[in-house]
């Protein structure tokens, strides 16, 4: 049975080593198998392509068939790990508490514990533990 976890795995296998850090993996019935990646500039198609055929030689279709998806996580997505917010220092970001509160403000400070986000001219010390959504304010300006 192809699991999350193994594929967490195989990824982290793969990527050891380098400044590409995996944001999630989602096995949906069936096999269906969505990988994110990044890394702090950002990650490029061909890297996408390289995860990819690392995965697909290492799994074995006879055994059990799949469908495989490595691609970044996108613009718009909740952050789902610390190094997402880690690339996003110093940009404009959305937080929704557990407790339903929204603010927006720029992102001052990433350490194991929380964030420091600086709203409206204060900086306020987020748990991640507090927080439940989190993502980059997109900009055209």
């Amino acid at each position: 049975m192809i699991t999350s976890e193994n594929i967490a795995d195989l990824v982290r296998q793969y990527t050891g080593g380098s400044d590409i850090f995996l944001v999630e993996v989602v096995v949906k019935p069936g096999n269906a198998i969505t990988v994110h990646v990044d890394r702090p500039d950002g990650i490029s198609i061909d890297e996408c392509v390289k995860i990819s055929r690392y995965l697909n030689e290492s799994l074995d279709r006879d055994v059990e068939d799949y469908s495989l998806e490595v691609s970044s996580p996108g613009l718009g997505g909740a952050f789902r790990v610390k190094q997402q917010y880690e690339k996003n220092l110093g940009r404009d970001i959305e937080v929704l508490y557990t407790d339903g509160i929204k603010v927006k403000g720029k992102l001052l400070t990433v350490s194991d514990k929380g964030i420091v986000l600086n709203v409206q001219g204060d900086d306020e010390e987020i748990r991640f533990d507090e927080i439940k959504t989190a993502k980059a304010i997109i900009s055209f300006n």
